[in-house]
């Protein structure tokens, strides 16, 4: 008998507080099972079900398991530290009936040993059932090989096991110290801490005003995607900093200005719940900060990940305008000449008469790249530099020949030597003249106005840096200026054509047809060695490298739905925690209320005054952070490809509709809860 004494213990402790306990152990179990299904599908036996790309797959998913990993540990941790201060006051009691700290700390090894047990076991069970759900629906999205061979991956097994195991051991040894250091006096008072109602600090809330303004600034200010990344970790710990600072402090200066308003205060359905409530707005603004921030961070993974994967199809249409897509780069000017392409361009067009095969060209163009640094209507190829301060002055710059240029527009514009016609894309050009310089040597360039809409411009590189594309009459003087002294390599300029063209019929596969093409072009220069060492041809399959992108953006909103599903759950446990918790600490003044005479419809309406002040002000915030997170992470976007802003509006504005009907509907359901428990106050 005395031998099941402490487990009888545990287990009625667990038993007894169900209404606390159960749901963390379902928390558990959630968190086992996705954390095993993540690494279920980053194994090479998933990978081999996948298309090429299944190696970028992998990754994601490998990635996204240990983010959730991370967050297991941080909020089971937190989790439980709140259930040990509820249940501080009964340990308390049995350590002034005359149980010792060693045996209460057996009591709380066995409970954390039964819930641990339970919610591995579960975890992994639910893991393994729902794991070849989760593999049919990430194969199906991205358009592999569906099998529907059930298998059990041991390996994982194991290593979720192992992790969570270490989880319930940290919990445990930080449960048994926080008991061991207080006295049975201390625990049995635990309940009634934070009862002094607190000051609102006016220092805390303007500092954290300041900082949210700042961090909205830099949100708002980005004008290009590498400096958007750069400033967007930090951005966030700013608006993580502020959020908390403006509710702990804003939440009971919130309360102070209610109580100030008598015609509000002295209101029956509002007196009860904010007299209550400004006693413990200071642990309470954690909480709702806490739940803003989980709430920002669904809506900004959802939102995002929804438009890269619905926006796949505009993505591959901007990064790859043809079928096949050829970029030749020629190292010297002597080769880059009219005659090398067009014999480039004839090579390509005798392979498709050879092999039965009809193409449309979409795209070609021959033109100059190279980067500058902008000041005033000077850009200095020699001072190039990629860090985040130097970012706003770079221009990527795009010399196309007057030939081009007259070719693809259908015109016969003349140029006098010095003068170009220039389109900006990104930025302006106010002086009539550019100097174009690079270790001392200059090229000035007259600029002539043009009523034409812009000239070329590529979309994905535009939105990196902008754009200033010059029509100039002849390369030589640019190549004499600024052309590398070395052999052969990339320097300053490089020089370009790129040629891209769909195919209508083929008698081959696209990616022999395309190997074909390429291997029919270099042939042309086979008598000519050096002529072979400067220059390259790369080439880009749209249907190969697509399901390269497929697997991306597909894993990317796999794992974002499910990274989602974790943080919302986890937000939903913050919110029914808190409720119970206040449901315990307003009990007694909701009972006093009743005897003097309070309804139930009044304490309901009491209750529904608080619960919709203190509640929503969370997804406030989390709209306002959305809002003004939108221009940053737009710019993040373009990166992958996506420009279709509307787009992306329409994605955040959809998430944030279903979050707020999610977030109302455990709104409605725990306060019940909360009705509840001061319902059954005596």
């Amino acid at each position: 008998m005395k031998t099941l004494f402490y487990p009888r213990l545990a287990w009625d402790g667990i038993r007894k507080n169900k209404r606390m306990v159960f749901p963390y152990i379902l928390t558990c179990i959630c968190m086992i099972s996705m954390f095993y299904i993540l690494l279920f599908l980053s194994t090479p036996e998933t990978a081999a079900l996948l298309p090429r790309g299944g190696d970028t797959a992998m990754l994601i998913l490998m990635l996204g398991s240990i983010v959730i990993a991370v967050f297991s540990l941080i909020f089971l941790f937190y989790t439980n530290s709140f259930l040990i201060r509820r249940r501080a006051a009964e340990f308390g009691l049995y350590n002034v009936l005359g149980m010792n700290k060693r045996n209460i700390t057996r009591i709380i090894s066995l409970e954390t040993l039964i819930s641990s047990v339970i919610s591995i076991a579960c975890g992994l069970l639910a893991g393994v059932i729902l794991s070849k759900l989760a593999e049919l629906g990430l194969v199906r999205m991205i358009g592999g090989t569906v099998t529907y061979a059930f298998r059990v991956d041991t390996k994982c097994m194991a290593i979720t096991v192992i992790f969570y195991m270490a989880i319930f051991a940290v919990i445990w040894f930080a449960s048994v110290i926080r008991v061991r250091r207080s006295s049975a006096v201390s625990l049995l008072q635990s309940e009634k801490a934070g009862e002094k109602a607190p000051k609102a600090n006016w220092l805390l809330g303007l500092l954290g005003a300041a900082i949210l303004g700042a961090a909205y600034y830099i949100a708002v200010s980005i004008d290009n995607p590498i400096s958007a990344i750069t400033w967007f970790f930090f951005a966030v710990i700013m608006v993580i900093i502020a959020t908390y600072l403006l509710m702990i402090a804003g939440s009971v200066l919130l309360c102070r200005i209610l109580q100030k308003n008598k015609k509000y205060y002295y209101d029956p359905r509002h007196f009860v719940s904010v007299s209550s409530m400004v006693y413990r707005m200071k642990r309470n603004g954690a909480g709702l900060a806490s739940i803003a921030i989980i709430a920002t961070m669904v809506l900004v993974m959802i939102s995002s990940a929804s438009c890269l994967w619905f926006g796949t199809r505009n993505m591959l249409a901007t990064r790859f305008p043809g079928d096949i897509n050829y970029t030749a780069r020629f190292y010297k000017s002597k080769y880059f000449t009219p005659e090398t392409i067009e014999r480039f361009r004839q090579a390509a067009e005798d392979f498709n008469a050879q092999n039965g095969a009809e193409t449309e060209t979409v795209f070609d163009i021959a033109y100059i790249e190279m980067e500058g640094a902008a000041d005033g209507n000077t850009l200095d190829f020699g001072d190039v530099s990629f860090s985040p301060s130097a970012l706003s002055r770079l221009r990527s710059v795009n010399l196309i020949p007057l030939s081009v240029y007259n070719e693809r527009t259908g015109q016969s514009v003349t140029l006098n030597e010095g003068e170009a016609i220039a389109f900006a894309s990104g930025c302006t050009l106010d002086n009539d003249t550019l100097d174009l310089t690079c270790e001392g040597r200059t090229v000035s360039l007259r600029l002539v106005k043009s009523a034409e809409k812009e000239f070329y411009a590529d979309e994905y590189l535009k939105q990196i840096a902008p754009q200033i594309s010059l029509i100039i009459p002849d390369i030589r003087p640019f190549a004499e200026a600024f052309e590398d002294d070395r052999e052969y390599g990339v320097g300053v300029m490089r020089y370009v054509w790129k040629y891209s063209f769909d195919i209508k019929q083929a008698g081959m596969g696209r990616s022999d047809y395309a190997k074909g093409v390429k291997e029919a072009m270099v042939g042309t220069t086979e008598s000519d060695d050096e002529m072979l060492r400067a220059f390259s041809i790369s080439t880009e399959d749209r249907e190969r490298e697509s399901v390269d992108f497929i697997a991306a953006t597909g894993s990317l909103f796999f794992i974002g739905i499910v990274l989602s599903a974790v943080f919302i759950l986890a937000a939903v446990l913050i919110i029914y925690y808190k409720q119970i918790s206040e449901g315990y600490e307003d009990c007694k003044r909701f009972e006093v209320m009743r005897k003097v005479g309070m309804t139930g419809k009044e304490i309901r309406t009491s209750i529904n005054s608080q619960l919709l002040v203190v509640f929503f002000i969370p997804l406030a915030f989390a709209g306002l952070h959305l809002a003004f997170a939108f221009p940053m992470i737009g710019k993040m976007l373009n990166l992958f490809g996506i420009f279709n802003t509307g787009l992306f509006m329409v994605t955040t504005l959809i998430s944030f509709v279903v979050f707020a009907i999610f977030y109302a509907a455990v709104y409605k359901v725990t306060s019940n809860v909360y009705y509840n428990i001061v319902s059954d106050a005596k």
